[in-house]
């Protein structure tokens, strides 16, 4: 950052001249040449005055002040009940927009009218989406506003801006992790497929990325599959099945596609009186205030979801003030975090 003291040593002048200038002093005696001098140097060297980052402060303050946002859900609400995730989101998105007093809007597609409806019936200034959506969803979200961010899913054809998770490498560091902590006998649990952003069924990224990693990391022939929709009880009753049909070959650790898959196991293998994370590791992806609660607490591939929603309405604000922009992919990076439910075991 430059400094006063910066600008002295470049120009030759005392550091209380500098200010004064900078400050619009007008008492103070010094030449148009000395003022243009110290100004110009002051410009491109980037240095900022006190005055000038305050107001830059109160335009910024302004401009979330004066806008208006919506924000769309799927008309599926299946999808947010199943996965937890979403509605967390959701409230990151809701909680940034309060703390910078920007106005929200609810929509909500209608599939009988075929048409978005708004709460309250406002002029929205900019759109963020929250889950998947069919073509014609989108196609109807354009004739709202152009101005749109897809969080966390979002269209390949670069015509949407975006903040979005690299999921695979996310799966890849949930490995090393576990591999790191001495398990190689890895069951990945969750779906064959998964709605893309336009509802379309395909294969799942995560399982395979699993899939792909494993045979890179020469550990395929002791790593397994447990096939489950992406809620609880589908979790519980396919890991029930597994455990009785392996209980002489069990994983050493389940790697669940998101919380709810990972509750789901915790469940069944408490009820076969298989101890975690003793007898069997867990490890999630995702990480809500929720995993802290469940017992033991469980360790993720974390995602930032708050950093990710406020990048989302930051990013929708500047596009709202900009007249012509382009648009951006901001990609996120997920981390491991570690609490109880996973255990290191001797190395192989």
């Amino acid at each position: 950052m430059v400094t006063l003291k910066n600008l002295s040593e470049i120009t030759g002048y005392s550091i209380a001249t500098i200010s004064r200038v900078l400050n619009n002093d007008k008492t103070l005696r010094a030449s148009e040449e000395t003022k243009k001098i110290i100004k110009t140097v002051a410009k491109t060297s980037g240095y900022k005055t006190l005055q000038s980052k305050k107001n830059k402060q109160k335009i910024k303050s302004s401009l979330y002040n004066r806008c208006c946002l919506g924000i769309v859900e799927p008309s599926n609400i299946q999808e947010h009940i199943q996965d937890p995730y979403y509605l967390y989101l959701k409230g990151f998105v809701e909680q940034e927009c309060f703390n910078k007093k920007i106005e929200t809007v609810k929509i909500q597609y209608n599939t009988k009218s075929k048409k978005y409806n708004f709460f309250p019936n406002k002029k929205v200034d900019g759109i963020i989406t929250i889950g998947h959506f069919s073509v014609k969803e989108i196609d109807d979200m354009k004739k709202i506003t152009k101005n749109i961010v897809f969080l966390d899913c979002a269209p390949h054809d670069g015509n949407y801006s975006s903040v979005i998770v690299d999921l695979k490498l996310g799966l890849k560091r949930g490995v090393d992790y576990l591999i790191s902590c001495g398990h190689k006998n890895i069951c990945f649990a969750g779906p064959k497929t998964a709605p893309n952003i336009f509802k379309e069924l395909e294969l799942e990224i995560k399982r395979v990325a699993f899939l792909e990693y494993i045979k890179e990391k020469n550990i395929s022939e002791n790593c397994s599959l447990l096939e489950c929709e992406r809620s609880t009880e589908s979790a519980y009753e396919n890991t029930k099945l597994f455990i009785e049909k392996n209980i002489k070959n069990l994983p050493t650790v389940f790697l669940a596609v998101n919380e709810s898959v990972a509750l789901g196991i915790l469940n069944a293998l408490k009820e076969k009186n298989i101890k975690v994370p003793e007898e069997i590791s867990v490890l999630s992806y995702n990480n809500t205030i929720f995993s802290a609660f469940i017992t033991p607490p469980l360790s993720s591939i974390s995602i930032d979801s708050e950093y990710m929603a406020q990048t989302a309405v930051e990013l929708t604000v500047k596009q709202a003030k900009t007249k012509l922009f382009r648009p951006v992919q901001i990609l996120t990076f997920p981390y491991i975090t570690e609490k109880q439910s996973i255990k290191k075991v001797n190395k192989f």
